[in-house]
């Protein structure tokens, strides 16, 4: 969380060192820990060891980079008066408190998300001041008229073109790691044993078998990929998937994972939107786009205006 501006440098807490400052108010190393975790901890955790450092190194800089210009932001909403009232704060609370089930209360969720009820407030508030602030600098910003998003949508018509796609199932007999002659014929066994199954009137469903069956993570999903586009899946089973007909059980593919048993259960051709279909969402695009030109201008200005400080860094050479 960014500190509030009026905490100076020395109100950072104690234990956890100041990475830079701006107009005085402290970004510390545990608030870019904590974002960069809930932002590409995930993503950071997949990564091969070799390539972790580097990645991180450049995920601690956009995190870095995201939290001056936030505080920038939050330094200049209370510069500007904006405030959030308690009546504000209730009804959002109200909002995030709706998407619960009942069978948990905010406080008991964000006691496993390990965050207090008044740290979540805090970020709360800071999150509505910026939007305030943000809807006050791009208040004057209009919504593009129908003839602008008319035009955008016959200069990029490439963007409106909604490609084919096909929605599959698979079971896959995963021979990943297999070099034993013994153990990849026993593979190919458990395969042919499979297809006859599903050839046999008093075959159990294909999404039951997946779920015996299936070395995928899908087999949860009774083998479900969900829809897929070209270029998603390894080219073995993409030609197989695209080629196969609707409700129809291929061959066995083999890919570098091993076999896969598919099953094509919806098709879509790709085909061009119409202006009609895509007028609404293109014009909010458009108008979202504007504002956030408008805001990366206003956080530049704001960025060239401020004092950002890193402890300990040489200090540039005066000016003669």
């Amino acid at each position: 969380m960014i500190a509030s501006s009026h905490i100076s440098a020395q109100d950072a807490p104690s234990g956890d060192s100041v990475l830079v400052t701006v107009d005085g108010t402290p970004i510390t190393l545990s608030e870019m820990q904590e974002m960069l975790i809930s932002r590409y901890g995930r993503q950071l955790q997949q990564v091969p060891p070799e390539q972790r450092a580097m990645l991180q190194q450049r995920a601690q800089q956009m995190v870095m980079e995201d939290l001056v210009s936030r505080t920038l932001l939050l330094n200049s909403a209370t510069k500007e008066g904006i405030k959030v009232s308690d009546k504000e704060m209730d009804e959002r609370i109200a909002d995030i408190s709706k998407g619960f089930d009942g069978e948990m209360t905010l406080e008991q969720v964000l006691e496993s998300a390990g965050m207090k009820l008044d740290e979540m407030k805090s970020r709360l508030e800071e999150d509505v001041k910026v939007g305030k602030l943000v809807e006050k600098v791009t208040e004057e910003i209009k919504e593009p008229t129908e003839d602008a998003v008319k035009k955008y949508f016959e200069e990029n018509s490439s963007e409106f073109e909604q490609p084919a796609s096909v929605t599959a199932s698979h079971i896959l007999v995963s021979t990943r790691g297999i070099t034993d002659p013994i153990q990849l014929a026993t593979k190919e066994a458990l395969v042919k044993d499979l297809m006859k199954e599903l050839k046999s009137e008093e075959s159990k469903s294909f999404e039951a078998l997946a779920t015996e069956h299936s070395d995928c993570p899908s087999k949860a999903e009774g083998g479900s990929l969900g829809e897929f586009g070209k270029g998603q899946m390894v080219p073995e089973f993409e030609e197989a998937a695209f080629t196969q007909k609707v409700g129809e059980i291929g061959e066995p593919v083999k890919t570098q994972f091993g076999y896969h048993i598919i099953k094509v259960t919806d098709k879509k051709d790709s085909k061009k939107l119409a202006f009609a279909d895509v007028q609404k969402d293109l014009t909010e695009k458009l108008l979202q786009e504007k504002k956030r030109e408008k805001m990366s201008t206003y956080v530049e200005g704001l960025r060239k205006e401020a004092d950002i400080v890193v402890p300990g860094a040489p200090e540039a050479p005066a000016a003669e």
